[in-house]
Parts: structure tokens; C-alpha cells; sequence
């Protein structure tokens, strides 16, 4: 059993899931930051992941499941704030377009899926382990 590709798909994992993790952090800090009507400002971000199992079936060896980070084609959301200084004549407000409900549900998978991958890491840690003491007699 090579337990160095148990090792690296699991940490390939993590390191998506942390990416996945920051992206849904930003989208929500930049949620309420208002923009000016001729600027489109912060788009949100969504990370575009491919399949890292393909390289492990053929070559034996795990590519980073990362594909890229790109901004997610949502409309902006106008709020009614009339006195606001990026205002614009009727009164709109745009903000980034940014979903704070898909953005919880995302960091909760995010994390969830963490999780996983730290309990996969620490069961082919342990099993290595007790692979070793068979092999010392014991």
C-alpha cells in the first residue's frame, strides 16, 4: 500500500477545501462594501476544481485539484439608500452581488470536507503505524 499518495490525495483535498474556504470568507467580507455605479467593483469569486483522481488512475500521480479562481457572473444588487454618496440619481446603491446564504452553505462544506480529509490522513497515518509494529514483532 503506497501511503505516500494516501497522504498526498488527502492533503490535495485540504488545500481545495482551504482555497474554497478564503473564497467564501472574501465574498462574504466584501458583501455590504457599496460601489460606484461606473465601477463594477468586487465580483464574487468561485473556485473551479478538477479531478485530481484522473492523474492518480494514470500516471500514479496526484495534481493539485485547484483548477482557478474566477469571478462568478452575478448581477450587482441595488439597495434604496438615497443620502449614500455612491448613490446614483435614483437613489440606488450598488452592492457586490454576493449571496450571504450561499456563502454559509459553502464554508459549512467547506469545513465538512476538511474534516474529511484530516480523519482520512490520520486513518492512513495510523494505519502505517500499525504496519510498522507488525513489521517489528510486536
Amino acid at each position: 500500500m503506497d501511503y505516500g499518495r494516501i497522504f498526498a490525495l488527502s492533503a490535495a483535498g485540504m488545500q481545495l477545501e482551504r482555497t474554497r474556504l478564503e473564497v467564501a470568507a472574501m465574498n462574504l467580507a466584501y458583501a455590504h462594501s457599496p460601489q460606484h455605479p461606473s465601477n463594477p467593483g468586487y465580483q464574487p469569486l468561485r473556485v473551479v476544481s478538477r479531478a485530481a483522481f484522473a492523474g492518480l488512475v494514470e500516471t500514479g500521480e496526484v495534481a493539485p485539484p485547484i483548477g482557478s479562481v474566477e469571478a462568478a457572473p452575478v448581477a450587482v444588487r441595488l439597495v434604496q439608500e438615497p443620502g449614500h454618496p455612491l448613490a446614483d440619481e435614483q437613489g440606488f446603491v450598488a452592492y457586490p452581488g454576493v449571496d450571504p446564504a450561499t456563502e454559509m452553505v459553502s464554508l459549512m462544506t467547506a469545513l465538512r470536507s476538511y474534516e474529511a480529509n484530516v480523519a482520512a490522513l490520520n486513518t492512513a497515518r495510523a494505519l502505517a503505524l500499525k504496519t510498522l509494529e507488525i513489521g517489528r514483532g510486536g
